[in-house]
């Protein structure tokens, strides 16, 4: 997969090409299509064994993650102004990584910033684009209109009192320990923290709820507990928003949860129809939050 490289997009008339940095998922592609849609070419870093391979229906590189002086040169080469980065990636280990010299360069740096949490990562690569090489970090959603969650409760099941009590506590919980770069996930059922989300993410967090005693979840039959998704307080909303989508809904279904709760413009949903399609169908509510705060 590693050294495939396509010719650099045309300028077109809806201004330089988006250059998009590709994690894990279907969220970069989207915003590709979104952007192709509009008229605008796209060029697609994508990293070797993290981005799906389906990045190759538009022009792209493969480029290694410690390869950042290449990766500037293939945007730059590209005629790309504005970057994209979206899709998680798997935190790296300093010794695995395959560095050309602008990544040396920046090595000691990021031997820091590895040191801040994920934040503090985050923010050291908006930093190297932007203020070391004059590229403009842009939200995915501004490309992919329809990506951040809209307001409101988007289902036909609406949470009970239990629900709303633990929707705010899920908040408070996120708001406090968000402020320690942990977690932008939490499960709350009757009051009682089922589990914080870890460097995991979401779907496993999920999966460790299932398997908890049936006394601390739902009544067999009945469903109880909360997901609550919220970015954390200081970050950076052009990265890294919470993200959910039908395999989250599905997943805190077979936990036994009666819902979700993300916030409004805080969050990412991939393919919003289906997944209140699917919510429905499974009986639970999907409601965001407006800044943070419920009710």
């Amino acid at each position: 997969m590693a050294g495939g490289t396509s010719s650099a997009p045309p300028e077109t008339s809806s201004g330089s090409p988006l250059g998009i940095v590709a994690g894990r998922g279907p969220i970069p592609l989207a915003v590709a299509e979104a952007a192709r849609e509009e008229g605008r070419a796209v060029f697609i870093v994508g990293i070797p064994g993290e981005t799906e391979k389906e990045i190759e229906c538009f022009p792209h590189e493969w480029i290694k993650l410690g390869a950042l002086g290449r990766t500037v040169r293939a945007f730059k080469s590209a005629g790309c102004e504005e970057l994209v980065m979206i899709g998680p990636l798997t935190r790296p280990e300093l010794s695995s990584l395959k560095l050309d010299w602008g990544g040396v360069k920046f090595l000691s740096r990021f031997v820091k910033l590895m040191r801040q949490g994920d934040d503090g990562l985050l923010r050291g690569f908006v930093d190297f684009f932007e203020k070391d090489h004059g590229f403009r970090v842009i939200p995915a959603e501004q490309v992919l209109k329809g990506l951040a969650a809209p307001p409101g409760c988007w289902t036909v099941k609406r949470p009970d009192e239990q629900a709303e009590r633990d929707i705010v506590r899920g908040r408070d919980l996120l708001n406090t320990i968000g402020r320690f770069d942990m977690g932008q996930g939490t499960v709350i059922c009757r009051g009682i923290v089922l589990a914080i989300e870890g460097p995991e993410g979401t779907d496993a967090m999920l999966t460790r709820v299932a398997g908890l005693p049936p006394s601390l979840r739902a009544a067999e039959g009945s469903r109880a507990g909360v997901l609550v998704k919220l970015p954390k307080p200081d970050q950076d909303r052009r990265v890294d928003l919470p993200t959910i989508g039908v395999t989250t809904v599905e997943n805190a279904a077979r936990s036994g949860l009666a819902g979700i709760a993300v916030e409004t413009s805080g969050a990412l949903v991939v393919e919003l129809e289906k997944l209140i399609a699917r919510a429905n169908e499974l009986g639970l509510f999907v409601v965001a939050l407006e800044g943070g705060r419920h009710g």
